[in-house]
């Protein structure tokens, strides 16, 4: 045996005597307490009885929380109606208006469906704004013809004039100058620079969706210097009532007198772990943007698995295309003005005299999560009057201009507004220090029995694990697990080749039934 196997065996020897130690030796470990606070599952009467199916349905093909189908079909039933619709929350004052747009987010690591769910939900969109393709693209084909008959007659005009001239004859009537180019009407946007989202919102009064698949790089982008205005643009479309002017060398000025963006798209938890950091903790993005994504949902991961083969539920799928295409028709100019029914009244002002009171005074939540709840003032008359407005719509009743929120939708309203409560207080609970993360991931690691004991800290990062993936981190995260009784460096002899010897630590055995 060489020498260096030798003293890697004395080593061995030495921490296995410590490890066999009787376990009345060792303290108790510390809980580590869990990394997320729990949730309460989605419960499908929270959401309008004409999206349940799809929802249930989705989420079944694809093996998915129903969190993720639900979260997707609020807002983009929000970016369907937009300012096609306003809101009046309060009895007297008028000058409140709530324009009914969402912006969202699926938190979920990789391989969890976000994306199918997403384009299953927003299909029926896609098809609305594949046919308003065809109608612009007809109606500029006719548009093109009626302006090459346009010119000839300008052509003939000047004709007819120059002979007027010479002969001293009175010009005749200019023609008619009033033909009109069609504008393509836009409803779902992938991926757009935001100069040119505000050409599209020129446009599109009514206001657009916006879906990106990973949010993150989105947030990200907005935070490099140069994009003050980009954010500034979006900080704005959130509102959905506020005007906006890009100026540019070439372009011109354009003015936009009110622009409206539903956002809803994915991010993976690290991620948003990293941009968290900075939003609550007073850096460049602590600017309210992130509070505005409201309809944010992080559930539990399923615990089962099994296969679906069936083909999607037509009757799911036409109830949603019908309420999609009925609101997206309202007209911009004249929107739908909704007001709370007497009973719904009520139930509304209980529940925002209470959340006012939550939010308020020295003894309230932290400071970004106080802004956070803020949002939710808008938040439950927009549910509400969204929910009215489908289940209306998949009943084929006929939208009125004024149409009263029922005490049903506004009840939805509020308990979707608890769940969704819940659901940011995950997100937000998320955002722990580096050290804090390490050892939660190396405590993970030990109970599942990834690690023996011993181990040196060298087997710990040359695995590559998150978080634990460089000597710093892993000595760091087993120092904190030190502390807390879980683990405790084992005794090393010296080393005869004169080297540094490993650090080896040895695993409480208490942990496996205590922590």
């Amino acid at each position: 045996m060489s020498l260096r196997n030798a003293e890697r065996e004395e080593i061995i020897r030495t921490i296995k005597v410590e490890g066999a130690r009787s376990q009345s030796e060792w303290p108790d470990p510390a809980p580590l307490g869990d990394e997320l606070p729990p949730v309460p599952p989605l419960d499908l009467e929270f959401i309008p009885s004409s999206f349940r199916c799809l929802v249930e349905d989705i989420s079944d093909r694809m093996q998915a929380p129903p969190d993720y189908a639900a979260a997707a079909s609020v807002v983009a039933l929000a970016g369907c109606v937009s300012r096609r619709a306003v809101i009046i929350p309060k009895c007297v004052d008028l000058s409140w208006r709530v324009v009914p747009n969402l912006w969202g987010a699926i938190v979920a690591p990789p391989g969890m469906m976000k994306s199918p769910i997403l384009r299953a939900i927003t299909s029926p969109l896609t098809l609305i704004e594949e046919k308003w393709r065809e109608e612009f693209e007809n109606a500029l084909g006719a548009f093109e013809i009626e302006e090459e008959k346009a010119e000839l007659r300008r052509q003939a005009w000047r004709e007819v004039c120059k002979q007027s001239f010479k002969r001293g004859q009175q010009e005749p009537a200019q023609p008619n100058k009033t033909l009109v180019a069609p504008t393509q009407r836009r409803l779902v946007l992938t991926d757009s620079t935001f100069e040119k989202l505000h050409e599209i919102l020129r446009e599109n009064p009514a206001g657009v969706i916006v879906v990106r698949d990973e949010l993150t790089g989105w947030l990200a982008g907005l935070d490099r210097d140069g994009r003050n205005e980009e954010r500034a643009f979006f900080l704005e479309g959130w509102n959905g009532d506020s005007p906006f002017t890009v100026d540019r060398i070439g372009r011109g000025s354009i003015y936009v007198p009110a622009c409206c963006i539903s956002l809803f798209g994915n991010i993976q938890p690290a991620r948003l772990r990293s941009y968290l950091s900075d939003a609550i903790a007073g850096g460049p993005a602590d600017d309210g943007l992130f509070q505005r994504f409201q309809i944010l949902v992080w559930p539990d991961l399923p615990g089962a698995w099994h296969l679906v083969d069936r083909p999607p539920s037509d009757l799911a799928l036409e109830t949603a295309k019908r309420v999609y295409c009925v609101l997206a028709e309202l007209p911009t100019d004249n929107p739908v003005r909704m007001r709370f029914a007497s009973d719904a009244q009520e139930l509304f002002f209980a529940w925002l005299c209470d959340l006012e009171h939550r939010i308020r005074g020295d003894s309230g939540p932290a400071p970004f999560f106080v802004a956070h709840l803020a949002k939710y003032r808008s938040l439950m008359p927009t549910l509400a009057g969204l929910f009215e407005l489908a289940d209306r719509s998949a009943a084929c009743e006929e939208l009125s201009k004024e149409i009263d929120i029922s005490l049903e939708h506004t009840k939805q309203a509020a308990a979707f507004c608890d769940y969704l409560e819940a659901q940011i207080r995950r997100v937000y609970a998320c955002v722990v220090s580096s050290e804090i993360r390490s050892a939660r991931e190396l405590a993970r690691h030990i109970k599942c029995g990834d690690l023996p004991s011993p181990f040196p800290t060298r087997m710990v990062y040359q695995k590559g694990w998150t978080a634990l993936d460089n000597r710093e981190r892993v000595q760091a995260a087993a120092e904190l697990l030190e502390e807390a009784a879980w683990v405790r460096q084992g005794e090393q002899p010296a080393s005869t080749s004169g080297g540094r010897p490993s650090q080896i630590w040895v695993v409480n055995p208490k942990v496996m039934h205590h922590a």
